[in-house]
């Protein structure tokens, strides 16, 4: 064989070894550990604190509260078997499961359930997302505020009943105590190795994070990974899993690149891999997409950018914002447009509802009437989005490039680190943002109320109305569903064509690669839920 022969065969089998760079694994791990990765450093390990999706995917493996969703979008019964509802409406009255076992062996009580309320009101805590999810229960929103010592809505008949009264009857209450800020947790442990506050124990991280959920946490590196042991003395059957492992990897491409390899069980496909990854002959068939029910968004600060307290100029940018070409460029035509707020399989979406049309002209005339033609004296206007995530960076250049081109409106873009950036949302700080709401119920109230009504925690971007606040706390109150489905449709309108705090762009609709080895996943519209039936074949 000549010499050059022998390279060539030497070259061939080096690139076979090492299938240049992107071998494609599709054997099961040797362990019985599904891997998938944490998009995102852990915001914290407090349920009482949680307010971002990644975090809240990997705390509700760990605790639990009264009831649950299934594979239906339905609630159904957790650590409460059952429930009845009273006086008119506004109270609840829950018999607790017998036998549920926190992950040390003690049997969780009613009394769990009252501290673990009132603790989440604690105004040393210093919940960000108490107010919007307890604040229903009579008395939560005074020991939030300092006017209580204890919240007076919630008692304790016996060990295993609980009652919780509300301030109104509210269709959508029991649905709210799916959040975390419901969940149950472990008093002593927190007691004993919490983060101190004010001299206090009080804040849960990884060493007291002690719930009732199908597995614990038994390992946190920060930066590195988070990982779960499945809890065999789980209370409703051990899961088939022996464990979670959540690889901390904030690069969308380096994740792709580790289920390439075998790294990793599941991954997020971000829109610039996806046409790649449909024409490989493995990966293509590795391809599943789920509905979610959530809206991406531009929010309009009023507050913080002057121009945008003009409400001529928000409805220049809606005029302006060219959904369908986001949709087909930037994100390959996978989520749906989104002409509203409220997202298909949502309480109250009116998929005949057609938002503001894409129209350039009346765009330019609408900027010109508040005082900048052709965008002549608008100032730099900077949008904010979380960093290392592509498909928010192709969306946020075309937004960019359409109102340069079609406003002669300056953007800049800014990329922040996700706990940062949820920091200076907390504050109000930021002009322009792009971002992502997701149900935590399916209900119009978690969209409308929740997000935009006067004074709501969530409200980011300062927005008021009078007649839009009416119209929403007449449907929160409002017992007859068609009533209530009008009365935030009606809202939904005046707060997209009329006022313009959000532009909204499309709906969530993920796309993830799936080893065919894992089996079992169960889904809902508001993601994936705890591995409890996943298992891994071999």
């Amino acid at each position: 064989m000549g010499r050059y022969a022998i390279l060539f065969v030497v070259t061939l089998l080096i690139l076979f070894a090492t299938g240049c760079g992107k071998k494609q694994v599709s054997a099961p791990p040797a362990q019985n550990v599904l891997r998938y990765a944490l998009t995102t450093e852990p915001t914290t390990f407090d349920p009482a604190l949680v307010r971002d999706g990644p975090t809240i995917d990997m705390l509700f493996h760990v605790f639990e509260g009264l009831v649950q969703w299934d594979e239906n979008n339905r609630l159904r019964p957790n650590l409460a078997e059952r429930w009845s509802i009273s006086n008119g409406g506004r109270t609840y009255t829950f018999t607790l499961k017998k036998g549920v076992k926190f992950h040390n062996g003690r049997e969780v009580t009613a009394e769990d359930f009252k501290y673990s309320i009132e603790r989440a009101c604690d105004p040393e805590l210093a919940s960000p997302v108490s107010a919007t999810y307890l604040n229903d229960i009579v008395g939560a929103l005074d020991k939030l505020n300092r006017k209580a010592k204890e919240v007076k809505g919630v008692e304790v008949v016996d060990r295993y009943t609980l009652r919780i009264t509300i301030d109104h009857p509210k269709a959508y209450f029991l649905a709210k105590l799916t959040y975390p800020t419901a969940y149950v947790v472990c008093r002593e442990a927190i007691e004993q190795n919490g983060d101190e506050v004010n001299g206090r124990r009080l804040r849960i991280n990884e060493r007291c994070a002690i719930g009732t959920g199908p597995f614990r946490i038994s390992q946190y590196i920060p930066g590195s990974k988070v990982v779960l042991t499945a809890n065999k003395e789980y209370h409703a059957g051990a899961p088939k899993l022996d464990g979670i492992e959540r690889p901390i990897v904030l690069d969308a491409s380096t994740r792709h690149a580790m289920y390439e390899r075998g790294d990793l069980d599941i991954v997020d496909v971000q829109k610039g891999d996806l046409l790649r990854d449909r024409q490989d002959p493995v990966l293509s068939k590795e391809l599943h997409t789920f509905d979610r029910a959530a809206v991406f968004y531009l929010g309009l600060n009023q507050n913080v950018f002057p121009p945008f307290k003009d409400r001529r100029v928000r409805l220049a940018l809606a005029y302006a914002t060219d959904k369908d070409a986001i949709v087909k460029v930037a994100l390959m035509g996978v989520p749906q447009k989104a002409n509203g707020i409220i997202p298909p399989g949502v309480l109250g979406h009116d998929p005949d509802f057609k938002g503001i049309p894409y129209d350039p002209e009346k765009a330019r005339q609408l900027l010109a009437e508040a005082g900048y033609p052709g965008g002549k004296g608008f100032p730099t206007l900077t949008l904010t989005f979380r960093e290392k995530t592509p498909d928010l960076r192709r969306t946020a250049e075309m937004i960019k490039e359409q109102y340069r081109k079609q406003l002669g409106i300056n953007v800049e873009l800014r990329e922040m680190e996700w706990g940062a950036f949820l920091d200076a949302l907390d504050r109000k700080e930021l002009p322009f943002i792009h971002l992502r709401w997701a149900a935590d119920y399916l209900d119009a109230q978690n969209f409308l109320s929740v997000m935009l009504h006067t004074g709501a925690p969530e409200n980011v971007v300062g927005y008021s109305n009078p007649r839009f606040d009416a119209l929403c706390d007449q449907a929160d109150k409002e017992q007859d569903e068609q009533k209530r489905v009008q009365l935030y449709r009606e809202a939904e309108r005046i707060a997209v064509t009329e006022d313009v705090p959000w532009i909204t762009l499309y709906f969530q609709r993920d796309v993830e690669l799936i080893k065919p080895y894992v089996k079992g996943i169960r889904d809902s519209l508001m993601g994936h839920l705890p591995h409890v039936t996943t298992t891994i074949e071999r």
